[in-house]
């Protein structure tokens, strides 16, 4: 009896020595539960006569501001087809953090902010790398013409200088903008 009662319990024993020292199991149990007593009390802190005695976690201002000003500056950036799929899942991200700041689920709030800065501080970085490269083979394009339109301009006078250096100005600004597409459509008609 007792060896068939050990080949019957065999596969259960091996389940639970496998299952519970799992640390992502025991995160997940615990997220869930944090999860519901959270949207527990959200709930009670709604209704008028309960919501003095019920304390929500204390919302995560400044960690929301300084994530909110990446994300922010990943949305005003231009950023090249390489990058897009990266910008749409941090963007979405981000919009879930939102719903759950504004429905005041604040722990939750904090978690997923833990999650989504890594992923927007990496995309900042190569952002930031990219027009780095960007900026830096323009502006050696713009020295190598530079150099010659120095040339060039030595032997012109009039109205042909100064279209030389309205040019070069141009190319400057366009430099300063970092519009990087129609710095390159302009430095192949160079009116020299």
């Amino acid at each position: 009896m007792d060896k068939k009662f050990l080949i019957k319990r065999l596969p259960l024993v091996l389940v639970l020595v496998l299952l519970l020292p799992s640390c992502a199991l025991k995160e997940r149990f615990q997220e869930f539960k944090d999860d519901n007593l959270e949207r527990a009390k959200v709930f009670l802190a709604r209704l008028p006569l309960v919501k003095r005695y019920v304390s929500l976690y204390p919302p995560p201002k400044e960690f929301y501001q300084e994530v909110k000003g990446m994300v922010e500056w990943i949305k005003g950036a231009k950023v090249p087809d390489l990058y897009k799929e990266e910008q749409k899942a941090v963007l979405k991200h981000w919009e879930e953090i939102e719903n759950l700041y504004k429905s005041k689920y604040y722990r939750r709030c904090e978690r997923e902010l833990k999650k989504l800065k890594p992923k927007a501080e990496i995309l900042k970085n190569k952002l930031e790398t990219y027009r780095e490269t960007l900026k830096r083979e323009a502006m050696q394009k713009y020295q190598a013409l530079e150099q010659k339109a120095k040339e060039v301009l030595k032997t012109k006078k009039g109205e042909d200088r100064l279209k030389i250096e309205l040019y070069l100005w141009k190319l400057r600004s366009l430099i300063t903008l970092e519009d990087y597409d129609s710095f390159n459509k302009e430095i192949e008609n160079a009116p020299f």
